[in-house]
């Protein structure tokens, strides 16, 4: 009986030592890039080593440290301050499927009357430039780059359908606004935060289980 109880207890030990082992190599081995690889809900179950469901306060609190690292190599935004004039622009919805990423982005005029440009392809260039100059990409949590592919207005936008002016430029009157969807590379299924930067302007966005590719 004594020699059974040793055994016992020496296995009670070696199963001790394992967790430990494992705790230690988990906490050696979360760099912030394997962080914001994560999904919110298995960043929050290996950080707090509980089984139960993460609450919107936790959630809210892994998207916010996604961000935290992304933005550490993002651009700055340069474009979209108060300052900006009377042209807001804002990410409605972003798709993630296998053949692209689909933005659609919403431009519209405040109290005023502006011009939205259009990216427009230059063979010159080789590439689609905003106002000649400018460019509209994506950046992911890693900083890779998605170059941008294509452009159309939104079936849902004023001209929806119809062709965009040959120089890009849209005219908004105050109140009114314009939606484009914009055609990038499909993401990596594992992206879960990303920035729309559109001529100077970063416009960040998340990626969930609903917006990535099927």
């Amino acid at each position: 009986m004594k020699r059974q109880g040793d055994k016992e207890t020496r296995r009670q030990g070696e199963v001790r030592i394992k967790r430990g082992v494992f705790q230690s190599s988990l906490n050696l081995s979360l760099s912030p890039f394997l962080l914001v690889s994560l999904s919110p809900c298995l960043l929050v179950f290996l950080l707090t080593g509980c089984s139960r469901q993460p609450s919107e306060a936790e959630k809210r609190a892994a998207v916010d440290s996604y961000f935290a690292q992304a933005r550490s190599c993002w651009p700055s935004d340069g474009r979209n301050s108060e300052d900006a004039g009377g042209l807001r622009l804002t990410v409605e919805s972003v798709r993630n499927a296998e053949d692209a990423t689909r933005v659609r982005l919403v431009a519209y005029a405040l109290d005023e009357a502006v011009d939205f440009h259009l990216p427009v392809y230059r063979l010159s260039a080789g590439r689609w430039l905003i106002n000649e100059k400018g460019r509209a990409y994506l950046l992911d949590e890693r900083c890779r780059e998605f170059k941008l592919n294509d452009r159309k207005p939104s079936a849902g936008s004023f001209a929806g359908g119809r062709q965009v002016p040959l120089d890009g430029i849209v005219r908004l009157n105050p109140g009114q606004a314009f939606e484009v969807t914009l055609v990038f590379p499909p993401m990596p299924d594992q992206t879960r935060v990303g920035a729309l930067v559109y001529d100077g302007r970063v416009l960040p966005f998340t990626l969930n289980a609903e917006t990535q590719r099927r």
